[in-house]
């Protein structure tokens, strides 16, 4: 429930202070705190009255038999909302943070590497960062080697210099003369071409029996392609940052930490969050309660999109306490979220 419109304009500010002010100290808010924050433009006996009508509709709590007040999961969540959905920085930081993209990137393996340590740097919080699918992509080139009886190794690389590596159990034995016979097959007829395009072709071809001549090293290749375009499907996510997570003094809650190692101990929770945002393209806030998971109860999960030739094609986030600030939060990782698109289309030159 959002603060009543009619009050709106000093209610809001007023929480806006006290999330400010908390966020900051990690102490109860008390209103002769927000009425000298808001420049004595407001007395504290206003103050007193507008903190007791955030308390009555769940915006703020008291703590113990503390006289301040702390943000709830209600008053974060209107705090969120009021805020513009996306923040522009300062020009040098900008400027700052996209000569470090220019500096060090060469392949896309740079691009998911550099903004997972950029997020966790400037915000000092655990980042995750969700791999394209890799059938957005255009090949470069594909190796196939042979492990054993049915099991293939395909390496394929793109042309963003990812390289993926999958494990590939086919139904019968494939001598390498065969291997190497569909992987020239597909790097002869399908190079540059996007990889879930590769295999929707391959899969026409071959259901489409056409009688071509190389229908059986066709087939194989349809094969290796749909598990490729198949696995690849969920997604990789990448993780860094718990020891910035870990060093910042603001998070001394033990429990919130414990919380964190478990989550970076088990990616399922934060994965199926990342994957369910995928397909919007904005920034999306989890804040505590809200959180589906249990172990992520008393954390706030902040994703955004990244987009390639206008497609939302993967996510980056933020993970930590609900005590955040959400205004750097959000103004970074929504600046980082156009930045990885467009480095991802440079590299797809």
């Amino acid at each position: 429930m959002g603060i009543n419109i009619k009050k709106g304009k000093r209610n809001q500010d007023v929480l806006a202070h006290i999330v400010r002010i908390y966020v900051s100290t990690a102490l109860p808010v008390s209103s002769r705190s927000v009425a000298e924050s808001m420049g004595g433009s407001v007395s504290s006996a206003t103050v007193r009255n507008i903190m007791a009508e955030l308390e009555e509709t769940g915006h703020i709590a008291q703590p113990h038999t503390s006289a301040g007040r702390v943000p709830t999961d209600r008053g974060y969540r209107n705090y969120v909302d009021l805020m513009n959905e996306r923040f522009y920085m300062e020009k040098l930081e900008v400027e700052r943070l996209a000569m470090e993209y220019d500096d060090r990137i060469s392949s896309i393996n740079d691009i998911i590497e550099m903004t997972s340590e950029l997020i966790s740097r400037e915000l000092h919080q655990a980042s995750v960062v969700m791999w394209p699918n890799i059938g957005n992509f255009r090949l470069k080139h594909l190796e196939l080697i042979k492990v054993k009886a049915q099991t293939v190794l395909a390496v394929l690389i793109t042309v963003t210099n990812a390289v993926k590596n999958y494990m590939i159990q086919i139904d019968r034995d494939i001598g390498k003369i065969e291997l190497a016979k569909v992987a020239n097959y597909i790097n002869r007829n399908h190079e540059e071409e996007k990889v879930a395009d590769i295999s929707d072709s391959l899969k026409c071809l071959v259901e489409g029996g056409s009688g071509e001549a190389h229908s059986d090293i066709a087939e194989v290749a349809m094969k290796i392609f749909g598990h490729i375009v198949e696995k690849d499907a969920e997604s990789d996510i990448y993780w860094e940052g718990l020891n910035y997570f870990a060093d910042n003094e603001e998070n001394s809650d033990p429990d919130v930490v414990r919380r964190m190692i478990k989550i970076f101990s088990n990616r399922r929770e934060i994965a199926c969050i990342m994957r369910e945002d995928l397909s919007y393209g904005g920034i999306r806030t989890h804040i505590g309660m809200e959180n589906k998971s249990d172990i992520l109860r008393r954390c706030s999960v902040i994703t955004s999109g990244y987009s390639m030739y206008g497609k939302t094609i993967g996510r980056i986030g933020v993970i930590g306490p609900t005590r955040m600030d959400y205004d750097s939060v959000l103004r970074t990782v929504g600046y980082l979220s156009d930045m990885i698109g467009l480095k991802l289309e440079e590299l797809d030159q």
